[in-house]
């Protein structure tokens, strides 16, 4: 104990003889380590992504898709950051994505209950660039970019399912033109859906670039379909055109049979829930009706709670079903007299009927194109809050780090301290040693 107590105290006259030069030795350290710490954080910054929709707490994307945050560094996304940020031939993608790091920063219980982030942090260093291009952006700027381009990259990916609108029509000069009709048919229906459904979301957006509305898309749809599709339809059935009657003939028939079992089962459906409706007792039916409040608060008997309401509303749905199935079970077997009484076709009218069909290709194109660019900016508008950045503009304490410096400094005192009084030590055990001897 008398050791340590004497070589504490001669580490601190040491100390206090050369404290000028431990003080010069100090302010030195000080600034060596600023100027490291600037130097190395001016070379990287730092956002916090939020993900703010309700899937998100599920692991999800927008779209039902399964979120995954490499996705930000994924070929796609720092290709398209090269691009906007004029490093093309300067960088590859993979060596901008080894700067970019991204970690989770919090945490909530999913409903598989395992936990789910929903906020993670996004740093990006450039130290990491082994060949730094002449002209790079600073980290900042970077930074920044690189959240702009993910967040189009995903509204663009997972903001909304749109493989609807990516169905391709078979329509070629050589496919049957009944079938290609048919086909647009289903293009323009799936079109049609799509809007009515944005259409239910929004019926007042307007794109202000272009100045296409889900409303007016929906009214040329509708021209579309009332005229052009009927038209072409009342062309093929009069004329019986085909490129193989026989094929065709063969299809139809095919699917008419398809369609029959269809009828059959929705018609069987339809019976049974008549039937059933048929069987309740009157008074029964009295019985079970139950005093209910409207909206305007006035009382009244309801029978909302019986099973025949039910059975009512599947009747009508069934026999909606079934007219259709029968409809057009009774054009298709129209066309097939049409193309089988035909000995042989009339080569102006397949080409007026591919000529026809072409044209609404077209038509059909253009609505889709206008759809599309109408929807990115649908998208952005209504997706604007999905993905929230939050930057920092690091003030200077922050980026030369001046507690880490002072800590630091702190330590490596403390270090030199330590080696002074093991040094102490070690002179006094041997004079002590000496001594004895």
């Amino acid at each position: 104990m008398e050791k340590t107590v004497q070589a504490l105290k001669m580490a601190l006259a040491k100390l206090f003889k050369y404290r000028y030069r431990v003080l010069a030795a100090t302010v030195a350290l000080m600034m060596a380590l600023t100027a490291f710490h600037y130097f190395t954080n001016n070379n990287a910054a730092s956002a916090t992504l939020s993900l703010n929709y309700s899937e998100a707490s599920s692991g999800l994307n927008p779209n039902s898709t399964r979120f995954n945050i490499s996705g930000l560094v994924s070929e796609s996304v720092m290709s398209r950051v090269i691009k906007a940020a004029g490093l093309e031939g300067e960088i590859t993608w993979d060596e901008l994505a080894r700067c970019i790091s991204t970690n989770s920063t919090d945490s909530g219980r999913g409903s598989s209950g395992s936990y789910i982030s929903t906020t993670y942090q996004i740093t990006y260093d450039q130290s990491g660039l082994k060949n730094k291009p002449k002209y790079l952006p600073g980290p900042d700027s970077m930074v920044k970019l690189i959240c702009d381009v993910y967040k189009s990259y995903f509204l663009e990916n997972y903001g909304d399912n749109k493989s609807i609108l990516n169905y391709e029509p078979l329509v070629d000069s050589d496919k049957e033109p009944y079938i290609a009709i048919s086909s647009l048919q289903v293009k323009l229906d799936q079109i049609s859906r799509y809007i009515n459904m944005r259409i239910k979301e929004n019926k007042t957006f307007t794109d202000e670039a272009t100045g296409y509305s889900f409303i007016s898309l929906m009214k040329d749809v509708e021209n579309l379909q009332d005229y052009e599709i009927n038209n072409i339809y009342s062309f093929i059935y009069e004329t019986g055109v085909s490129q193989d009657k026989d094929v065709l003939v063969s299809l139809e028939a095919y699917k008419n049979k398809i369609e029959g079992l269809a009828y059959d089962r929705y018609m069987a459906f339809y019976e049974a829930d008549n039937n059933g409706i048929k069987l309740y007792d009157e008074a029964m039916s009295a019985v079970v009706m139950i005093p209910s409040v409207d909206s305007t608060k006035e009382f009244y008997m309801s029978r909302t709670k019986t099973a025949t309401d039910e059975m009512a509303r599947n009747a009508d749905a069934e026999l909606q079903e079934a007219t259709s199935y029968k409809k057009s079970i009774k054009d298709t077997n129209y066309l097939i007299q049409q193309v089988s009484g035909i000995k042989a076709n009339n080569r102006n009218n397949l080409i007026t009927a591919a000529s026809m069909i072409k044209e609404l290709k077209v038509s059909v194109d253009e609505i889709s194109e206008k759809l599309k660019q109408l929807d990115v900016s649908y998208i952005k508008y209504k997706t604007q809050n999905y993905l929230v950045f939050s930057y920092y503009d690091r003030s200077f304490s922050q980026k030369i780090s001046l507690k880490q410096t002072a800590v630091e400094t702190v330590g490596l005192i403390v270090l030199f301290y330590l080696a002074l009084f093991f040094t102490s030590f070690n002179a006094i055990r041997k004079k002590k040693k000496h001594a004895k001897v």
